[in-house]
């Protein structure tokens, strides 16, 4: 049974041609287009492949009368078989009997199919080649002339209708990146911003700084150590000290030094400063747990690397004003297969956490819930650890164990093969 030429041609056309303007999902819209194709023209099979430009092969993307899990799996290849050989020379293929056509060599769909006959057009817009749409029979049939103009017209709205997809995904995309740049860069010249309030405050307050110290050094000089006023200078020369401790942090963020690489014992430095501030966590009643696992050494900055660590391990003992458990660890992750990985250290503490709204702006510079500081500290060990090409995270409260906060850090780490 054939289409009768003027009727079903004008309503394949006109059908088709309301489904490819209808704001449908594309993948739903080839699988009717397949479905009418096959009715109007009736056939057994009607099936469409798109082109991947990547591997120049045809991806099965609707069908009607094959199996569905065909769909994304079969592929052939540009130029092989009667589809490939109408995407690669750009026109149509009809084959009456493929059995039968020692021109072509046939390709069976799934391995199961036997059909006979098979019509291939090239789906195609301006000079490129964008996919094919074929039918297929069971029994041996020639395609008559009005048959062929009719599913190249319809071939014709299919690629229409791919290109603009196409087109539209790739003004998504687009979209997206210019946004994604858009924010960086809106990143960028806040940081630079801050980076030069940083360096002018720093530049204002280091003079009055040394001029205050100073002061009050020679101050002690003269305070008897029995007049009860020398707490009180003791008292304002830490403050001055701090203030000089955060005037190092405004400067390192504002312009940080380049970086001084040398071969570094990781574990080593974590126990040098847990020792560092072994009276501060008696005190404060803290536990400490180690679990360092032997480590190559890495290459880092020695005093950038230190300051990390003490930078963890200080806002730790801040979290656990009651006392509570410190838990240290560190591992090597393998990568590649040339021994590069990571070296990864966590610290959890069992303090009192940080919520969802604060964890989401820790790592940002000038923000602090401490009464006492200001926001510096992890913004400079983000900075230190990515500058060494590793990564820092943060999590607390219910996705830790218990209440409390993990900190992992990574650093990049190379040990040749044994």
């Amino acid at each position: 049974m054939r289409i009768n030429k003027p009727t079903d041609t004008l309503f394949a056309v006109a059908k088709i041609g309301e489904l490819v303007t209808k704001p449908l999902d594309t993948s739903n819209v080839l699988i009717q287009i397949v479905t009418i194709t096959a009715d109007i023209m009736k056939v057994d099979v009607c099936s469409i492949y798109l082109h991947d430009r990547e591997n120049d092969t045809l991806v099965l993307e609707a069908t009607v009368g094959l199996k569905d899990d065909a769909i994304g799996r079969v592929r052939i290849n540009s130029g092989e078989g009667i589809t490939g050989r109408a995407a690669k020379q750009g026109r149509t293929v009809a084959v009456s009997d493929v059995t039968r056509d020692k021109r072509n060599k046939y390709i069976p769909i799934t391995g199961e199919e036997d059909y006979r006959s098979l019509l291939s057009v090239p789906l195609k817009f301006m000079d490129e080649i964008i996919g094919v749409i074929n039918v297929q029979t069971t029994k041996p049939r020639t395609f008559l002339k009005h048959e062929r103009r009719l599913l190249n017209t319809i071939a014709h709205q299919v690629s229409g209708l791919i290109r603009n997809t196409r087109l539209y995904e790739n003004v998504i995309a687009t979209n997206h990146k210019l946004k994604v740049t858009q924010e960086k860069l809106d990143q960028s010249e806040k940081m630079a911003a801050l980076g030069r309030l940083a360096a002018t405050l720093s530049h204002e307050l280091r003079n009055p700084l040394a001029g205050l110290k100073g002061a009050t050094q020679l101050l002690m000089k003269k305070t008897p150590p029995s007049d009860e006023r020398r707490q009180y200078i003791n008292l304002i020369l830490d403050e001055v000290g701090r203030l000089g401790r955060i005037v190092d942090d405004l400067l390192l963020f504002a312009r940080p030094r380049a970086l001084k690489y040398s071969t570094v014992d990781a574990n080593r430095i974590i126990e040098d400063t847990l020792l560092l501030i072994s009276t501060r966590l008696e005190y404060s009643e803290i536990k400490t747990h180690n679990r360092l696992s032997k480590l190559p050494f890495i290459r880092a900055d020695d005093d950038k690397y230190t300051q990390v660590v003490v930078n963890i391990l200080l806002n730790a003992v801040d979290a656990m004003p009651d006392g509570g458990d410190l838990f240290v660890s560190s591992s090597v992750v393998r990568g590649d297969p040339d021994g590069t990985g990571f070296a990864v250290f966590q610290f959890r503490d069992t303090g009192t956490g940080i919520d969802d709204e604060v964890l989401r702006h820790v790592f940002e510079p000038f923000y602090t819930t401490k009464a006492s500081g200001v926001g510096l500290g992890l913004a400079v060990c983000k900075t230190i650890v990515e500058e060494h090409g590793g990564s820092i995270s943060i999590l607390s409260r219910s996705a830790t164990d218990d209440h409390g906060t993990l900190v992992t850090v990574e650093f990049p780490v190379s040990e040749p093969q044994k």
